[in-house]
């Protein structure tokens, strides 16, 4: 009996050996998949925080951008408007000045007839006829002024002297 009862307690040694081996390799196997997936969710985690920290660096280069590009366009805009200021003083400053080239212009055409009509009174005072030719003149007629005054001569260096060596009296024809 003890060897049958031997033989007998055998083979549940034996199947309780296998199952253990079993268990011991089930266990060695969830050990290696548990390290398995620690080790990727370490790499996962890793990744993250590197791709976290390359996010806040893009971010930062970002805003850094779209500071320097408002700095730039703040900076076009106030040239922008220095220009547009500028601008208008001189429109205005040019204004001025044509205005008082006109009011000169007008002047000069007043002093001219003015001195004409000296020059034609002073001949007509002694009972003489005279002729002006601005041929011989030095200086030009009123005529060659207003002609001129579009052509863009400067007459602002012109001194004006009545020439009076030109004028020949005439007597007048008496019949």
């Amino acid at each position: 009996m003890r060897t049958q009862f031997s033989t007998e307690l055998e083979h549940p040694r034996e199947q309780v050996a296998v199952a253990q081996e079993r268990v011991n390799a089930t266990e060695r196997r969830a050990l290696c998949e548990i390290d398995q997936e620690r080790t990727l969710r370490q790499k996962g985690e890793q990744a993250l925080a590197d791709l976290r920290t390359e996010l806040a660096a893009v971010q930062a280069r970002a805003q850094d951008t779209a500071v320097a590009g408002a700095e730039e366009q703040a900076r076009l805009q106030a040239e922008r408007d220095t220009l547009s200021r500028q601008l208008a003083e001189a429109e205005q400053a040019l204004g001025r000045g044509q205005a008082a080239q006109e009011g000169l212009w007008a002047e000069l055409v007043a002093a001219l007839r003015r001195a004409e009509r000296a020059q034609a009174g002073v001949a007509s005072e002694n009972g003489k006829y005279c002729t002006l030719s601005c041929k011989k003149s030095k200086l030009p007629g009123l005529r060659t002024v207003l002609a001129n005054q579009k052509s863009g001569i400067d007459w602002t260096t012109v001194q004006f002297v009545p020439p009076l060596s030109h004028v020949r009296p005439r007597r007048a024809r008496r019949c």
